[in-house]
C-alpha cells in the first residue's frame, strides 16, 4: 500500500512541474563559438514565438553538455541539416532547452 500512495504522489507531483514546449524546425544559419565553452550562441532561418528569424539563440547548459550541443550546430550548420529546436512556452530570452538533428 505504501508503495502504491508513494507512486501516486510521485506521479501528481510531476504533473504540476511539467511545462509546455514550443518546438521550432530551421537551419542553422551562423553559430559564434566566442563564448564557449560558457554558453553557445546561434541563428536560425525561423521565427519563435518570442525571437524573429535572426535572433540570437541561446544555449547554457553545463561545459560538457555546450561541448556536445556545439558539434551538433556545427553538424547541423555544415551539412545544412535541419534541427528541432524546444522551447520553455514562458521563454523571453530566446534559451533553448532541447536540441535533435533531423537527417535531410
Amino acid at each position: 500500500m505504501t508503495k502504491y500512495v508513494l507512486g501516486l504522489f510521485l506521479l501528481f507531483g510531476a504533473s504540476f512541474h511539467s511545462q509546455a514546449l514550443e518546438l521550432v524546425t530551421a537551419r542553422v544559419t551562423v553559430l559564434e563559438s566566442t563564448y564557449l565553452p560558457g554558453k553557445i550562441t546561434f541563428q536560425i532561418d525561423k521565427s519563435t514565438s518570442q525571437c524573429p528569424a535572426g535572433t540570437w539563440i541561446q544555449w547554457s547548459k553545463n561545459e560538457e553538455n555546450n561541448k556536445a550541443v556545439y558539434a551538433t550546430l556545427l553538424a547541423a550548420l555544415s551539412s545544412q541539416n535541419r534541427i528541432n529546436l524546444y522551447f520553455d512556452e514562458s521563454d523571453t530570452k530566446c534559451k533553448a532547452s532541447y536540441l535533435h538533428i533531423l537527417r535531410n
